[in-house]
């Protein structure tokens, strides 16, 4: 029971740290790797903006400047001076088109800030710019192309050109996927992931490793997403599993898939206003590369369950070795309740290495050596009596006993000239026979009165046979005290024994400070007088009992004693008896 109650204070301890710290270290994990992927997502929104939005101010700017008169596209000098300020202070843009009313483009170039005029038949995408223009886009960004020259993806934002109500063509900016590229390619290879930006869901613009394409370009459509040499990247559609130990994201999307036999996931955000399509930019990374974090919290509490599992093993060893010395103290307090004073042991406790256990055995053991001693002194029915039930005392109450009186005649004679040690070593080997036979029968010796002693049946117990086992134990006295006495006959006295039985007063006789477990009564008196009044009756004999005529018609059985002769006249109802 020990060891359980350990066992179960610790799992009571520890399983509900061990669940709160889960859920909390779960929803935090669960947290961190979603704020994690929305930061990584953001950095590469912020450098698409960061790359793309200067080109709309500068060509925003370019437009104002047409419309108010600032710059006159008509005039080549001006046009070009004001061009070439444009390319200066966006370096991300490779160049600059101004497109004509003829279709024909005046092209600005970063690379040595050259100027070319490319015809229209070079320019697949004319017709439909200036049809655009002519229905009133005044500025957008195109739908994202391949260069067939650079062989390069474009992203192209263009302006309408106009004054007074006249249109003056169409100031178109190139912005190559190169500089997006480098990003990409630079945090795929930092954080171990695959970052990529689509046009559209099938329509790729860049990704990690991207190479360049070992044919002739021939065509200026972005290429599909199916056809990238990435794998992972191609298979970002197929299958998507929904995420489940991530906390949910506020600003992106996610999902997972299966890529060869290997989980990926995907976490992905639209950015809308660079294309007649939203941007699509995201990353793709192995699932296995969160598992770790996803999984700390139940790697967390099952470490926890190993621990607490550990903790209860132990606990339950340390139950084991506090129930023996448990058992013994238990075992030791049922020798002291059963009055077996000198079956109380305590091994365990006394080599205990616990200080308090040593010394509460030794203080257990001191106590039931001086219980042990303090038995004789009171007694013994009487001490097991206040042991089994201390709150049952013994109350003063009338009872119907039986009363013995044991004396030994000629005593003063015997003890005169004798050493003390010699006298007491006599009276203690004769009261040596005579106790146990009186105790053993149910008797309580109530006293000794120097070289007798008074002893009684039927309290504090109730003993309806009281009659019949006084009789029996003064048979058995008779019996084994004639041989004894008959050892010291030169000189030694003979033992008389007076029985009675009647009505008394026992209980506790005395004040609270000292009280005695006694009787009083004429019963009492006449159990004394019977005794005396067999002074010099058969001295022959060495012992000699005498019984009251209320002895001898209630004792029920035989085995006892029997009547032999009338005392002296004034005792008429008492006998001389002999065992039967």
């Amino acid at each position: 029971m020990l060891s359980a109650a350990l066992i179960g204070l610790v799992i009571a301890a520890v399983a509900p740290v061990i669940a709160i710290s889960y859920f909390i270290s779960g929803s935090t994990a669960e947290r961190l790797l979603a704020e994690r992927a929305e930061l990584v997502v953001d950095g590469l929104e912020h450098e698409i903006r960061g790359l793309l939005d200067p080109v709309v101010a500068q060509l925003n700017y370019a437009r104002l400047a047409v419309l108010e008169g600032e710059v006159d596209p008509s005039e080549p000098a001006e046009l070009r001076t004001f061009i070439l300020g444009l390319l200066g202070g966006t370096p991300q843009m490779f160049g600059l088109g101004h497109l004509r009313l003829d279709r024909s483009m005046r092209r600005f170039e970063r690379d040595g800030f050259s100027e070319m005029v490319e015809p229209a038949e070079r320019l697949a995408l004319a017709d439909e710019a200036i049809r655009a223009a002519r229905n009133g886009r005044e500025a957008y960004w195109a739908q994202p192309f391949v260069s067939i020259a650079l062989g390069d993806t474009i992203l192209n934002y263009r302006v309408t050109l106009e004054r007074d109500g006249d249109f003056l063509g169409v100031l178109a900016a190139g912005v190559t996927s190169e500089g997006l590229s480098r990003y990409v390619a630079e945090i795929s290879n930092r954080l171990g992931i695959r970052a990529f930006i689509l046009a559209g869901r099938d329509r790729m613009i860049t990704y990690p490793d991207r190479r360049a394409p070992e044919d002739r370009i021939v065509s200026t459509d972005l290429p599909s997403l199916e056809s990238v040499s990435d794998p992972v990247i191609a298979s970002l559609w197929d299958d998507p599993r929904p995420l489940t130990q991530i906390a949910e994201l506020t600003r992106s999307q996610g999902h997972w898939s299966w890529v060869d036999g290997v989980p990926y996931t995907y976490l992905y955000r639209e950015v809308a206003g660079y294309g007649p399509e939203p941007l699509i930019i995201g990353v793709a990374s192995q699932s296995a590369d969160t598992r770790l974090a996803r999984w700390a919290a139940t790697i967390a509490a099952g470490v926890g369950g190993i621990l607490m599992m550990l903790a209860a093993a132990a606990a339950w060893c340390l139950g084991r070795m506090l129930s023996r010395p448990t058992a013994d103290f238990d075992g030791a307090m049922r020798a002291i309740g059963e009055m077996a004073f000198d079956q109380v042991r305590l091994p365990s406790l006394v080599e205990s290495r616990i200080k308090e256990w040593r010394t509460m055995a030794q203080r257990l053991e001191t106590t039931a050596s001086a219980l042990s001693a303090f038995q004789t002194y009171l007694p013994r029915t009487l001490v097991r009596r206040l042991f089994n039930n201390v709150d049952k005392r013994a109350a003063s109450e009338e009872r119907v006993v039986t009363v013995m009186f044991v004396d030994l005649e000629g005593f003063t004679a015997f003890s005169s000239g004798r050493d003390a040690g010699e006298v007491a070593a006599y009276l203690n080997d004769l009261f040596g026979r005579i106790g146990p036979i009186i105790e053993e029968s149910g008797g309580v010796i109530d006293k000794y009165t120097g070289d007798g002693l008074l002893a009684f049946w039927g309290a504090p117990d109730m003993q309806p046979d009281h009659v019949e086992r006084a009789c029996k134990a003064a048979a058995q006295i008779a019996r084994r005290l004639s041989g004894h006495v008959a050892e010291h006959r030169a000189g030694s006295p003979r033992l008389r024994i007076g029985l009675h039985c009647g009505p008394v007063i026992v209980g506790n006789i005395g004040f609270p400070g000292r009280i005695n477990y006694t009787l009083v009564g004429d019963t009492v008196n006449t159990a004394q007088r019977v005794e005396s009044a067999l002074r010099g009756v058969w001295p022959e004999q060495l012992v000699v009992i005498a019984a009251t005529s209320e002895i001898l018609e209630h004792q029920a059985s035989s085995d006892g004693i029997k009547r032999i002769e009338p005392l002296p006249a004034s005792f008429g109802n008492a006998h001389i008896c002999e065992p039967s």
